[in-house]
């Protein structure tokens, strides 16, 4: 186990020789015997035990066995106390996905205090019961290697062990440990998967056990070209200054797997293959304007390319029944100014209005559909809509326009085109000057 375990870690680059390393220890024989090895390996180990308090005195006994276990071989332990039920209020969410979430916040604390890195104890029976899992959810190729042997700081040694070899080497290396009862409790899926589906698999085709960790590793490796030929593909891929970032389709076709390559760009997004596929087809059929919301950031089609675009928060709305004291947080300043400081080569980002003319209040809002500008130097009005779209807009910054209107009228399509109603001119008494501070 020793040998096997060092030559994985060499393979993939998980730690340098000698170097110091955080180990996730539950008690259980997994972590147990990944301690000892990292121990024996010669990396200086830390162990962190999470006692979550969810099974009694057998949540105690599992403590009480780590911390007698890491005195015994001299490595240093932190136990942390977590409260699931809480974080299950807090987040709505189940007491499984609720206790992973504690584990992993201790954990990211612990990394960033160092060591650098901290190995967890999943192996090949896990990798293969999760691949099994994907597949049932639908998780795209991403999912077919069950778990990845690094993710972050997050490192997994013992992934090309099995459990049967895990147990093994808990023999050979006398090592203690204690079985937890919910891992057979066929209330989870993970459970059902491990007693019930993995035996039938094994009946209808012995061997299929084998067969499975072989089909891991393929797709580990084949996820390891994938995302080279990814890196080649956008090297020179940069979101441009408001965080947004334009793929073509031609790059997406050059790929050969544009599936793929947008899973993989779109990665911890919440995109289900079948929504991937969607967009492929959108870039197939040529659609301009269909949208995919994802998880912080949406994907837009536009002109033969896609936008991956970051959400941003909710645009506001804001009513000015006095302009010389606007309220707080509005994206335009307003200020008196006089005639002669009006200059008609300011740029979009200013307009200049007849305050004599403004019927209050004024109102600052999203521009709606079916909107309507007076242009100034125009007989007749215009759709806010064509004003955004003969000034070429980008698609994703059309959402994020905004409008100032009086009572009566809107006076300007903030930065793009003001109207010629209410707009101060040399003869002006009282002028307002408007500038947009905010894109």
């Amino acid at each position: 186990m020793l040998e096997v375990v060092r030559l994985f870690i060499h393979q993939h680059a998980l730690l340098e020789q000698g170097a110091p390393v955080w180990v996730a220890v539950s008690g259980g024989v997994d972590s147990m015997v990944l301690l000892t090895v990292l121990h024996q390996l010669g990396h200086p180990v830390q162990a962190v035990h999470i006692d979550h308090g969810l099974r009694g005195a057998d949540s105690a006994a599992d403590r009480a066995l780590v911390v007698a276990y890491c005195a015994e071989l001299g490595i240093p332990l932190h136990v942390e106390e977590v409260d699931v039920g809480v974080e299950v209020e807090r987040s709505n969410s189940s007491v499984q996905m609720a206790a992973r979430s504690l584990r992993y916040r201790v954990f990211h604390r612990l990394v960033h205090q160092g060591p650098e890195r901290l190995a967890m104890a999943h192996h090949a029976d896990d990798a293969m019961e999760t691949t099994l899992m994907n597949l049932m959810q639908g998780m795209g190729t991403r999912g077919w290697q069950g778990i990845p042997v690094r993710s972050g700081p997050f490192i997994r040694p013992l992934l090309t062990s099995t459990r049967a070899d895990i147990i093994e080497a808990a023999r050979i290396l006398r090592v203690p440990w204690r079985e937890d009862a919910s891992n057979s409790d066929l209330a989870y899926l993970r459970a059902r998967v491990r007693k019930e589906l993995v035996p039938l698999m094994e009946d209808l085709r012995p061997g299929v056990r084998t067969v499975m960790y072989r089909n891991v590793e393929l797709a580990r490796e084949l996820d390891l070209l994938a995302k080279q030929r990814i890196n080649e593909l956008v090297a020179h891929l940069r979101p441009d200054a408001e965080g947004v970032l334009r793929i073509t389709f031609d790059t997406l076709r050059a790929s050969l797997a544009p599936r793929v390559l947008l899973h993989t760009l779109l990665e911890g997004r919440g995109y289900h293959p079948d929504r991937i596929a969607d967009m492929v087809r959108v870039m197939e059929q040529g659609k301009v304007g269909a949208r995919f919301p994802g998880e912080g950031v949406e994907v837009l089609a536009d002109r033969e390319a896609f936008l991956i675009v970051p959400f941003q928060q909710a645009l506001g709305e804001w009513t000015i029944h006095d302009p010389f004291r606007p309220p707080t947080g509005m994206p335009l300043d307003m200020r008196s100014v006089h005639a002669s400081d009006i200059d008609a080569n300011a740029g979009p980002d200013v307009v200049w209005l007849d305050i004599d003319r403004l019927v209050l209040p004024l109102v600052v809002r999203p521009w709606r559909a079916g909107d309507r500008l007076l242009p100034a130097g125009m007989n007749g009005s215009k759709l806010i809509s064509d004003v955004l779209i003969d000034a070429k807009v980008p698609r994703h910054l059309k959402d994020r326009t905004m409008v100032l209107c009086d009572a009566e009228r809107i006076l300007w399509c903030c930065g793009i085109r003001a109207s010629g109603m209410a707009r101060a001119s040399a003869n002006t008494q009282r002028v307002l000057r408007v500038d947009r501070t905010i894109d």
